[in-house]
């Protein structure tokens, strides 16, 4: 019951710092230099600067329709999460928007209003939750497709990005990339600790030989399933391999399975 009420406060720290990361993201990097940065952060910057409508506005009334989607496909326990991001972040742009705006490069803007964002969605995703908007499209791409989560964010951002290059110019769309890009990067680190792993499920009957190669030279987890064909008698066993990239490369060598 103790860890069970940790593991809530903790989830909630994480929603709440990083939806006022988020915040921060938009009011102090994003608008002032009109970076489109994806999702309905990256419309609230577009309406903002077409038709003058209040970003908070914006993320407020858009989350309404979405939410509806969350209870069918993430079920009631997201959704009430996500609830709680989607308003608390219209609260939070509403309450720093007059925050000094950062002064500099544009291509600086965009990197560092990426990091900061991208760390604040890794946070509130983290959390079990998200903001709302789009967000809860990405959710479901990633749970349903199976896909990396970074790629549904670009995937589904992309479509958003578009309107910077639409309504704004060729350079602001540019910037607008590296700012996705560097966005869906920092999801995976902050979810992940920056180490990107890959699964590997080895099928051998040479099982201490291949167990020694494995754990010894390359340092990998193993984990052993066995399965006994009854139509032949024979005994298969299939290991489940978690490794790092560069360690998948010398796994599929010939000296080692």
């Amino acid at each position: 019951m103790k860890n069970l009420t940790n593991n809530t406060v903790l989830n909630y720290i994480y929603m709440i710092f990083g939806t006022f990361l988020i915040a921060l993201g938009i009011n102090v990097f994003f608008i002032p230099y009109g970076i489109v940065s994806g999702g309905m952060n990256g419309v609230s910057v577009i309406l903002f600067h077409i038709l003058k409508i209040s970003p908070d506005i914006t993320l407020f009334v858009s989350n309404f329709p979405l939410l509806l989607l969350s209870i069918l496909f993430l079920g009631k326990k997201y959704t009430v999460n996500t609830i709680f991001c989607s308003f608390l972040l219209p609260v939070f742009v509403k309450l720093i928007n007059n925050i000094p705006v950062f002064q500099g490069d544009t291509i600086l803007a965009s990197i560092f209003g990426a990091c900061i964002t991208g760390l604040g969605i890794g946070l509130v995703f983290k959390g079990g939750s998200s903001t709302g908007g789009t967000a809860i499209i990405q959710q479901i791409v990633h749970k349903y497709f199976k896909i990396p989560l970074s790629f549904a964010v670009i995937l589904i951002d992309g479509l958003v990005l578009l309107g910077a290059f639409f309504f704004f110019d060729l350079s602001t769309g540019l910037y607008s990339i590296i700012s996705l890009f560097i966005i869906g990067k920092m999801v995976d680190i902050t979810q992940m600790g920056g180490r990107p792993a890959k699964t590997a499920i080895v099928i051998t009957n040479q099982t201490e030989e291949l167990i020694h190669k494995l754990t010894v030279p390359l340092y990998l987890g193993v984990t052993i399933l066995k399965e006994k064909e009854h139509i032949i008698g024979r005994i298969r066993i299939y290991y489940y391999v978690l490794s790092q990239k560069k360690q998948l490369l010398m796994l599929k060598m010939p000296s080692i399975v």
